[in-house]
């Protein structure tokens, strides 16, 4: 099989003010068009030199060098960020893993990965650190204005619970916010001059792995999140009960005002929010030490930063099986991609398809392992062949039900020619998906030739399992 560049999950880390000031990112004002400039010029760099002690205590570790920082306007900044894109996901990046995700139905049919990341981001990034430059930028932004239409509009409930809880701060929160992304950044900054963010999410983003490279900006995000959140709740005087309760309403506010895929938006949210979890359970268990041992073996998976237990106080290394291969079944077709989804986006998928959250988490909840790889004919035909691995025998056949349903779910217009409890056929129009079960591995193939399904199911089953 032919060697494939996966695709690439950015290496700029920047500042989504998550979770704290959630609200007022995602606010549809903040656009390049729309966004006022600080009405008092703010000195940004003697600001971030008055604020590296401050995240030095918080962070637990010293600044070991200087740290270039520019203000620039959102016009500049969606500039910065497009020419960062430009750099890390290339045309055919984005043709192969928009259409994997078009298949998996997480993203709809004539959507771009690259083109809805970047509108994303552009929309709501206030801060952002490039390991690669090693510099940060802040967006000159009058956050206090944008706190004040925010609370001018119907907000409902986190509105007012927002508009309760900074009552008596006035004008001053526009300094909190702002401080807040430059603290953000300066961890950034802080944990990449102790542990090359740019050299370790390189060599993450070799191994065909997005589950893996996502774990580890959940364990960089997280650290710079829970820095910030700290800072703020020193600054305004936030208890921790303020501060889930928080959270949880600005979760649900943000997830209103975002008019993108609903599965890249909360792979866009989830390192900021659940990578906090993480790094404030290892500083529980492990302390500073701990944390250090964290950015030296990062998590593995995202299973890890999920389940933090599983990553402390004794890892659960995933299983391995290789990658399934159908170069020599599907003839005149190409191998397009290979990647690693692992239990976040096994969970997002059956939660945005045909699931609630606490069923789609429980299928998810074992999986050990997962490799798939795409296909595409010399007539644009896309397949997949997807190969799981589970912590049990009835974790695999959880699965196994689960995506027979959704395959069901997705090809209405099909009909089962073949279901079992552990090998069933599923066909529309000439083309078929297939799955086995065996054990604790599930083999599946979908979009390949009808009379060749059995054949690719051969040929993705995997002969040699590595179990952990």
């Amino acid at each position: 099989m032919k060697n494939v560049k996966k695709i690439k999950t950015p290496r700029y880390f920047n500042s989504l003010l998550l979770p704290i000031f959630l609200t007022l990112i995602f606010l549809p004002a903040f656009t390049p068009d729309k966004a006022q400039a600080s009405q008092d010029s703010t000195d940004v760099v003697a600001l971030t030199e008055n604020l590296m002690g401050t995240v030095e205590n918080l962070r637990g570790l010293e600044f070991t060098g200087d740290l270039p920082v520019d203000l620039v306007t959102a016009e500049d900044m969606a500039g910065i960020i497009d020419g960062l894109l430009d750099k890390e996901i290339t045309e055919e990046d984005d043709h192969n893993f928009t259409s994997l995700y078009v298949m998996l139905g997480m993203m709809p049919r004539g959507s771009s990965l690259r083109d809805d990341y970047q509108a994303m981001t552009e929309e709501q990034v206030a801060g952002l650190y490039d390991p690669a430059e090693k510099r940060f930028y802040v967006v000159d932004v009058d956050l206090s204005a944008m706190l004040g239409n925010m609370l001018g509009e119907d907000s409902g409930a986190v509105g007012d619970f927002l508009g309760g809880l900074l009552e008596g701060i006035g004008g001053g929160i526009g300094d909190v916010m702002t401080n807040s992304i430059i603290v953000h950044e300066l961890t950034h900054a802080l944990d990449d001059q102790h542990y090359d963010l740019e050299t370790n999410m390189e060599a993450l983003q070799n191994g065909n792995s997005d589950d893996a490279s996502l774990a580890y900006q959940s364990l960089v995000e997280g650290s710079a999140t829970r820095t910030m959140n700290d800072y703020i709740s020193e600054e305004i005087g936030l208890d921790a009960e303020n501060l889930g309760e928080f959270n949880s309403s600005n979760m649900a506010m943000a997830e209103g005002l975002m008019n993108y895929s609903p599965f890249l938006e909360r792979l866009m949210i989830v390192p900021y929010l659940q990578g906090e979890v993480f790094v404030r359970y290892i500083l529980d268990t492990g302390g500073q030490d701990g944390l250090t041992q964290a950015f030296i073996y990062p998590p593995m998976s995202m299973e890890q930063v999920l389940h933090p237990e599983k990553y402390s106080p004794e890892m659960d290394v995933p299983s391995y099986a290789p990658e399934p291969d159908l170069s020599h079944t599907l003839n005149n077709w190409s191998h397009e991609a290979t990647d690693t989804l692992g239990e976040l986006f096994i969970s997002l998928m059956f939660e945005l398809l045909n699931c609630d959250k606490a069923q789609a988490e429980r299928i998810a909840a074992g999986w050990d392992y997962d490799v798939v790889t795409t296909w595409r004919s010399n007539n644009g035909d896309l397949a997949l062949s997807w190969v799981s691995v589970w912590d049990t025998e009835e974790d695999a056949r959880e699965f196994y039900d689960a995506y027979s349903d959704l395959i069901a779910f997705k090809y209405t217009a099909g009909k089962w020619d073949q279901q079992g409890p552990s090998s069933s056929v599923y066909t529309m129009f000439g083309y078929a998906a297939g799955l086995e079960r065996s054990g604790k591995v599930v083999t599946i193939v979908e979009g390949v030739p009808e009379n060749l399904v059995q054949d690719c199911l051969d040929a993705a089953r995997p002969s040699n399992v590595v179990y952990n």
